[in-house]
Formats: structure tokens, C-alpha cells, sequence
């Protein structure tokens, strides 16, 4: 909140705008600015930062009291109303704007996606769920930026799919880490229990969590390689970040696939 509050407030710096946060943040709420008792905390703070702070407030508080809005859409007011005005960061700031319009594209981009698949899905959760956990980059390269022939991209795998872009060389990076095939563990938003295509009475079991992580591997590969022209190099380290041993399901497909490669030209000598 305190890092949203200096890119949103032109020349708020961090100190004031911890201050803001630590006072007048509670409970995933903004708090207005004449909550804060203290004068001299005020002062310190500056009737004008506090001004520019009460505005960006209380545009959040008359949001949420309307209909949602997709978060793309809700990104495009928020920057058209509020962030791109004079005192707030986004304002005559070219790079900024940019940046905001690549992001409303990658919102839109998921959720046009995402509700191809489901309909249910609660797209601007799962979208900044996905975010944090670095499964989709919040960017978006738009045709102008990716012309570069010689270009190099580093972004997600899903990222890479949803760019749906082809390419001569791709590096695959930790291939023995669980997070190419294991879904994020969200029990409250589970992607196949809360789609219209599950039955009462059905449970979700070990097997079946087994079964949807291998389709979800073999979709993702299948997509990757199809928008490779020429190689694919895989990167791996035997360790994790914590130590561990890793032994990813994307590692043992590919070494069961060499194995059995092995027998087949052995067979053939």
C-alpha cells in the first residue's frame, strides 16, 4: 500500500506515505485523512498530500460502492479519472502511461481468455493471484515492442502462451521445479470443483488432482513447443531454493521419455 500510494501521489516519498498507511490503513480500507488526531503528524504529512490522498480515497470509496467493473476497466477509469490528473503520479509522465496501458491489455488479455474456459472464475482475484505468484507477468508486449527479430523476452510460461508469439529459440529455466505441473493450492477458487461442469456429490481426490496436474503439464508443453521454430534448451539445477532435491513432474516426463527413446534405438541396433 505505502509503494501504491508514492506512484499514485506525484513527490509523496516513502516516509510520508508509510506514515499514511500505518494510520490509515486498516482492514483492506483506506481511512479519510481527518482521522489522523495528531496535528503535528498532519503537518508533517502536508494539507496537500493529505488533500491529494482524500481524492484518490474517496474516488476507491464511490467505486466500490457502484457495480464492478472488469479489471481491465477498472484499471482504465482509475488512470483516466484520478492517476493521469495534475499531483498524481501518472500526470505528463509518458513511461507511466505506457505502463498503464500495458497493463489494462494484460488484464484484458487474461480475462478474455480465462472466460473462454470459465465462466465463473472471479477474473480480478485470480488475476492478481496469479501476479503474486509469478505464474503471469503484470506486462504486456504489444506488437510494436516485439518486432525486434534479435528481441529476448523473460516472462512466464503462461505469460509466453497468452502472447500466443512464435519463436526460433525458447529456454526452459528449472525444469525440475513443481511449478511447471502443480496447481496453485486455492481451495476457495478451485478451478474444476467451482466450473459449472462439476456434479453434486462429486470429491475431489489425490488421483484426480494427479490426473488435472498432468493434463495442465502436457497443455502447457504441447503449447510451448508449438510456437518454437527451431530449439528448446531446458535448464536444470538438482536444488532448490530451500536445499531440496528437485524432482518436478516435467523432469520425470522428460526422463521417462529418454528412457524410453533409449530402449527404442537399442531395439533398432
Amino acid at each position: 500500500v505505502t509503494y501504491a500510494l508514492t506512484a499514485s501521489i506525484a513527490d509523496l516519498d516513502l516516509v510520508r506515505a508509510r506514515l499514511l498507511t500505518d494510520i490509515l490503513y486498516r482492514s483492506g480500507e483506506l481511512l479519510p485523512f481527518d482521522r489522523i488526531s495528531d496535528s503535528q503528524v498532519q503537518s508533517r504529512i502536508t494539507f496537500d498530500f493529505g488533500t491529494r490522498y482524500e481524492r484518490l480515497r474517496q474516488w476507491i470509496d464511490k467505486y466500490q460502492q457502484g457495480e464492478a467493473l472488469p479489471l481491465d476497466a477498472f484499471f482504465s477509469r482509475l488512470f483516466g479519472e484520478v492517476l493521469s490528473q495534475p499531483k498524481f503520479g501518472f500526470h505528463d509522465n509518458f513511461d507511466a502511461a505506457n505502463t498503464a496501458a500495458n497493463l489494462i491489455e494484460s488484464a484484458r488479455s487474461f480475462r478474455q481468455t480465462v472466460t473462454r474456459i470459465d465462466t465463473d472464475v472471479d477474473i480480478a482475484a485470480e488475476y492478481v493471484r496469479m501476479v503474486d505468484k509469478g505464474v503471469i507477468a503484470n506486462q504486456y508486449l504489444n506488437g510494436r515492442e516485439t518486432d525486434d527479430e534479435n528481441a529476448v523476452l523473460i516472462a512466464p510460461a503462461y505469460t509466453f502462451l497468452m502472447a500466443n508469439q512464435s519463436v526460433d529459440y525458447q529456454f526452459w529455466l528449472n525444469i525440475g521445479s513443481s511449478g511447471w505441473g502443480q496447481r496453485l493450492h486455492q481451495p476457495l477458487t478451485h478451478p474444476s470443483v467451482m466450473s459449472r461442469q462439476w456434479h453434486d456429490g462429486d470429491v475431489w481426490t489425490g488421483e484426480k488432482e494427479n490426473n488435472w496436474n498432468q493434463e495442465a503439464i502436457a497443455q502447457l508443453t504441447l503449447g510451448l513447443i508449438r510456437r518454437c521454430r527451431k530449439r528448446v534448451f531446458m535448464g536444470f539445477s538438482q536444488f532448490g531454493e530451500q536445499g531440496i532435491e528437485q524432482r518436478g513432474p516435467l523432469l520425470m516426463a522428460l526422463q521417462s521419455m529418454l528412457r524410453r527413446l533409449s530402449k527404442e534405438v537399442q531395439q533398432d541396433v
